[in-house]
């Protein structure tokens, strides 16, 4: 066992008053709340990703008059990302865990939760700094026991055989991606699709988006001040509140009826651009800013069992790939732990419940849905530039599935360039991908050629 070195700081009367203003999730470390202050940390070095150490036995404590600090260095041997495995998991109920990159890059809090074990979020690093707080009186003393390190999940392939094609109908509007956004970043990210004027006074840019075809909404919570970093409950539409959420979310989407759905909320205090893999159907929420606290009801999913697992259906490989060679500076992943168990999951597990309930109810299905975590230090312009390329990602996705009868380039109209464009085909001149061939099929006889050219005609000049 290692001697534990105790530091006494005598803090200012003002520091010794200081309350702390955000409810979880939104707690900082101590050691950033008081200016960026130094403590010490034990250090152990770590050779394999398989150890056991026990954190309080060998973390350094720091003794202030109203908290016990303790900071454990963990030295890895070289360069890497992964989670760390925690067991044992037994702190009183103001305890928090953070889990520093650098000086100012971590994952947490992790607070008290009924599991004894867990998942940390994602570190990318050489060393590691685990500082954990509680009360200089609490109910009982905290400690858990740090059990290795588990390697990045791999996202699989999408896998598209249970999804089938939808023709559209001529007369039918343009499709439409669903965006929603919390805390900024991700409100303001987004905020250039949405439709209401007093929140996007610059007007609405989600119309036929990039000539795609697709239309792009998105809806969102206001804050004061706009870049707030305790940002509480926020007003207006889909406010960080489980009732307010889910009352403006089902009138939203029965008008909207996306065909993807992207929920946006500010993640670790990191670069990350962290897909959720799972959403939970739980009934162990943190609570939020209004009462009641927690969901109404609770589990809010009351067509499947507690704590059952929706996934998310986003194209996650061809985002994270998309991401990276945009060369932005984010750090693309696949989260496979833990959702948050706060709005940010609650506002995801909404938007894959919708996908996967309603996909056969209505004229055309909901195909893809997810969550997405933003890095807390993701400037706004960068997390609009990501937030597009994952959305052109996503249409490139649903394109798959969405055909338009004669739409034979794929930008969601029907006119005379669709007669060039199969012209050329049959000229031997293009070559189109297999949703476009599938457009251009009319007869569905599997050939494309001049019976198909005549038939987009009649259809453009109405004779169909």
């Amino acid at each position: 066992m290692k001697t534990k070195l105790i530091n006494i700081f005598v803090l200012l009367s003002s520091i010794f008053n200081y309350n702390i203003a955000q409810v979880a999730p939104g707690y900082s470390p101590y050691t950033l709340e008081y200016g960026g202050i130094e403590l010490p940390a034990n250090s152990i070095n770590i050779a394999t990703d398989d150890f056991e150490i026990d954190f309080r036995e060998n973390a350094n404590l720091t003794v202030y008059p109203n908290q016990f600090i303790w900071r454990l260095e963990l030295i890895l041997p070289e360069f890497k990302t992964g989670h760390l495995a925690i067991s044992n998991w037994n702190i009183p109920e103001k305890g928090r865990l953070f889990i520093f990159n650098d000086s100012a890059s971590y994952t947490g809090p992790y607070l008290q939760t009924n599991q004894s074990e867990l998942i940390s979020g994602r570190f990318k690093s050489s060393n590691l700094i685990l500082e954990y707080s509680e009360p200089v009186f609490p109910e009982f003393q905290g400690n858990f026991t740090i059990t290795g390190i588990q390697p990045d999940f791999i996202a699989d392939s999408v896998i598209k055989e249970n999804l089938v094609s939808v023709f559209m109908n001529q007369s039918r509007e343009r499709p439409t991606i669903m965006l929603t956004g919390y805390w900024p970043p991700t409100n303001e990210m987004v905020r250039h699709f949405s439709q209401d004027a007093e929140l996007n006074p610059g007007g609405w840019q989600g119309e036929n988006w990039e000539g795609s075809g697709y239309d792009v909404v998105s809806f969102f919570p206001e804050f004061d001040p706009a870049d707030c970093n305790d940002c509480g409950q926020g007003f207006g539409v889909l406010e960080v509140d489980y009732q307010d959420f889910s009352q403006d979310f089902w009138p939203i989407i029965e008008e909207v009826q996306p065909v993807g759905i992207m929920t946006f909320s500010r993640g670790f205090n990191d670069m990350s651009w962290e897909i959720e893999n799972r959403l939970v159907n739980r009934t162990n929420w943190f609570d939020d800013y209004t009462a009641p606290l927690l969901p109404t009801p609770n589990p809010p999913d009351d067509t499947v069992n507690n704590y059952h697992v929706r996934y998310t259906s986003l194209p996650v490989s061809d985002i994270i790939n998309a991401i990276q060679e945009a060369h932005i500076g984010l750090d693309p992943y696949l989260d496979n732990t833990n959702a948050g168990m706060f709005l940010s999951e609650f506002a995801g597990y909404h938007g894959v419940w919708y996908k996967e309930t309603y996909e056969e109810d209505i004229e055309i299905p909901c195909f893809s849905g997810g969550h997405i975590h933003v890095g807390a230090q993701v400037d706004w312009d960068t997390a609009k530039e990501a937030a597009e390329v994952s959305i052109r990602t996503l249409i490139d996705y649903i394109d798959q599935f969405m055909i338009l009868p004669g739409d034979c380039n794929g930008d969601g109209e029907v006119n005379i360039l669709d007669v060039v464009a199969l012209a050329g085909v049959v000229l031997g001149n293009i070559e189109l991908t297999p949703s476009q061939a599938e457009a251009a099929d009319m007869d569905g006889n599997g050939l494309l050629n001049i019976l198909d050219i005549i038939a987009i005609v009649n259809l453009i000049l109405g004779n169909n």
